[in-house]
């Protein structure tokens, strides 16, 4: 693969909402890209893309069709493992005056343990991880300790990643916002998860302004950004 046509393609891509880190050829026939992208474009959405136009591209010089299948794996800063304690230790990193309510949020966190977000799934067109790290805040900072509502909070939540089929990892409720470590399928994007979330939130609560109408999301997965980038440094 002529590495001019990814150079060539790279601006064209980002109006896409990627952006090429790296490339990689291992070998003819198998690429690797190390890859950035808006919160608003869905991972199989960026697969088709990248296939697509770089196909466009090359198809006068090399005749090439990419086969449909993949493997696209989410990473992070962090590697999930430590993103896992991160989130498990907020109620020490964020703790309350009176061990009462203490005692009541450190309760209040939510836990599957059946669920390994590290582990690839598959569908009709590849393996994938798409791993997602949410965080979603009250509008003011404001703090709630009402168990009613703290608990109504993990209650939607587990609830609608049920009915969209999001692998629930950890929820962790504090007084003024909440992380979500869950896996999402790769048809979905990012802000789609965080809204989706949002909303549910809202009307659990009879459409009161509870929260900030914005979030912050990331990816993460079995290795971070170093170790990827080692890698790809590696086979250059």
């Amino acid at each position: 693969m002529d590495r001019n046509a990814v150079e060539y393609l790279k601006p064209v891509w980002e109006s896409d909402g990627i952006r090429v880190l790296e490339f990689v050829q291992v070998r003819p026939a198998l690429l690797q890209f190390y890859l950035s992208s808006s919160p608003t474009i869905s991972p199989s959405e960026m697969v088709r893309c990248m296939k697509g136009r770089l196909q466009h591209e090359v198809r006068t010089t090399q005749p090439i069709h990419f086969r449909r299948n993949y493997q696209l794996n989410s990473v992070g800063s962090a590697k999930g493992d430590v993103l896992d304690r991160y989130v498990q230790n907020q109620t020490s990193n964020h703790p309350m005056a009176q061990n009462r309510v203490q005692s009541m949020f450190e309760e209040l966190q939510f836990h599957d343990a059946r669920i390994d977000l590290a582990a690839p799934r598959t569908n009709a067109h590849g393996r994938f991880v798409v791993s997602l790290h949410l965080v979603i805040e009250t509008e003011g900072g404001w703090r709630d300790v009402r168990r009613a509502r703290l608990e109504s909070y993990s209650h939607t939540i587990r609830k609608s990643c049920e009915k969209h089929r999001w692998l629930l990892s950890r929820v962790g409720i504090l007084a003024n916002h909440i992380h979500v470590l869950l896996g999402a399928e790769v048809t979905d994007c990012p802000e789609k998860v965080a809204l989706s979330l949002l909303n549910n939130l809202a009307f659990s609560q009879s459409m009161k302004p509870i929260f900030k109408f914005s979030y912050y999301v990331g990816t993460f997965g079995p290795y971070d950004r170093g170790a990827i980038w080692n890698s790809v440094q590696g086979r250059r």
